[in-house]
């Protein structure tokens, strides 16, 4: 366990929303794939509480990003955190999920102009592995940090180089934690510069915890929640 203090200029809020989430965006995006400038990135769950940070350290990276969300609505915030281009897909149903991320890997090649992406960042797991895969550019990379939809089944490695002599790695950050420091460095001032903003979607009182809960299940936040004491 570690402890941490919030750095000046830093409110509780952002704090308790953004800073350790905020961290896990820089450290996939700057260390696990380090984003060149010009590089497509295609971010899965992009309106989520991470997804719209790695949106952010994507373009402070120079990299050009395309966005997956669920909603317009949700689409709108996407953009907001900088994404060039954001793919609508509505999985709500089950038996159209396999289609809809087909459309995904589709729309993806056909905003890179058929190169497909350098790197796909995917917090949810089963349901979008085949769409990540499809979605790359000979030898990208597959940055997979959580599985909101199941684990991702064992894969035959041939797979790889046949779609292109692919890269993944599952990651939660952790070799990444020694740059800490100097991501806290950073952070005060790219939100100062406007560079970078941590959305909180809505608070609940620590009572309503399971009303949390179920706004998460139900697709509902956009960004981060906060319980609070």
């Amino acid at each position: 366990m570690r402890l941490i203090g919030i750095p000046d200029g830093l409110s509780f809020e952002q704090a308790a929303a953004g800073m350790n989430q905020g961290f896990l965006a820089y450290a996939f995006t700057h260390f696990a794939y380090p984003i060149k400038p010009g590089d497509w990135c295609l971010i899965q769950a992009a309106a989520g509480g991470i997804g719209l940070l790695l949106c952010q350290m994507a373009k402070i990276r120079g990299g050009r990003v395309i966005g997956v969300t669920s909603t317009e609505e949700k689409a709108k915030f996407v953009r907001d955190a900088g994404a060039d281009a954001v793919i609508i897909s509505k999985q709500h149903d089950s038996k159209q999920a396999d289609s809809k991320q087909a459309d995904i890997a589709k729309e993806a090649r056909r905003i890179t102009d058929g190169r497909g992406v350098s790197v796909v960042y995917d917090g949810v797991g089963k349901d979008t592995f085949e769409a990540n895969l499809d979605s790359l550019a000979t030898a990208g990379y597959l940055v997979i940090y959580g599985q909101s939809s199941g684990y991702v089944p064992p894969i035959d490695l041939m797979t790889l180089q046949e779609k292109g002599s692919l890269f993944i790695t599952r990651t939660n950050g952790l070799p990444y934690v020694k740059e800490y420091p100097h991501y806290l460095d950073q952070l005060v001032p790219w939100i100062e510069q406007g560079k970078l903003s941590i959305r909180v979607d809505r608070t609940y009182p620590l009572a309503d915890a399971a009303q949390a809960h179920a706004a998460f299940e139900r697709r509902e936040i956009s960004g981060r929640a906060l319980l609070l004491p």
